[in-house]
């Protein structure tokens, strides 16, 4: 009976991580990508969790009311965002490689950085996803700017520089393995640590805009986190934890021997 309780005790203080090779999509979302004789997407969009905010774009941006310019090459599927004590979890799903981009009419286009709107209206923190390095930075209007400005699908930002750097973000990018409408299809997955983000109470607002460099398609998820960051342990607390494991580990040691 000791033994499965400390071995329940480390698994309470485990909650929320992944496990080593999971993703987002398919592990936290429970989205399984398919398509049917045609090349066209026939799985389920919907997410298993209830508390999951998503949205569907496939071929067809509600934002600006318009197919993607460029066709599927540039479309933006789908996107899902939901929360834990610990992390903020986004995974985009299109038809636009990330992170290498896409060489089109003699240029190479360029993924945009992941922009953050706290409730103020306003791109407040900026994810760096071009660069691949996570960088999670609070920005302005002034830091950011539209990479591939010959181009104007959408005039607007879409990549950061400068902001008062954070911390660091988790990322992921993988191809899916599947073809849609003769295109690939790709997923980029971020993970932010709440504590970046303000540690943000559960009910609040937050919003993301992703797109490419020439805004040939966008995405825009508004949504609210669902989970109360746990308290942190008065340090006596702590030290009682830590007393109780080291207890618990010595009573098995005695009890093998």
């Amino acid at each position: 009976m000791r033994i499965i309780c400390l071995v329940g005790v480390v698994a309470l203080l485990a909650v929320g991580a992944l496990p080593a090779g999971a993703t987002l999509l398919s592990d936290l979302f429970g989205i399984s990508l398919s398509v049917d004789g045609s090349g066209t997407f026939n799985n389920s969009w919907a997410p298993t969790s209830l508390t999951t905010d998503y949205m569907v774009d496939d071929n067809y941006s509600d934002y600006f009311m318009r197919p993607p310019y460029g066709g599927e090459a540039f479309d933006i599927e789908a996107a899902y965002f939901d929360d834990d004590g610990t992390n903020a979890y986004l995974a985009v799903v299109g038809s636009f490689p990330v992170p290498e981009g896409l060489p089109f009419m003699g240029t190479t286009i360029l993924p945009g950085d992941l922009g953050i709107d706290m409730g103020a209206g306003a791109l407040d923190i900026g994810v760096d996803i071009d660069g691949e390095t996570g960088e999670v930075a609070d920005t302005d209007a002034g830091d950011w700017y539209q990479s591939s400005s010959i181009f104007v699908a959408e005039n607007g930002p879409t990549n950061y520089a400068g902001g008062v750097p954070l911390g660091y973000a988790s990322l992921a990018f993988y191809d899916y393995g599947i073809v849609e409408r003769g295109y690939g299809t790709y997923v980029f997955e971020v993970t932010i640590p709440r504590h970046l983000l303000g540690s943000p109470s559960a009910g609040d607002f937050v919003a993301f805009d992703w797109t490419m460099g020439c805004r040939n398609d966008v995405m825009h998820l508004d949504a609210q986190f669902d989970s109360e960051i746990p308290p942190v342990p008065e340090p006596g607390t702590l030290l009682l934890l830590g007393t109780g494991l080291l207890g618990a580990a010595g009573f098995v040691r005695r009890k093998m021997k």
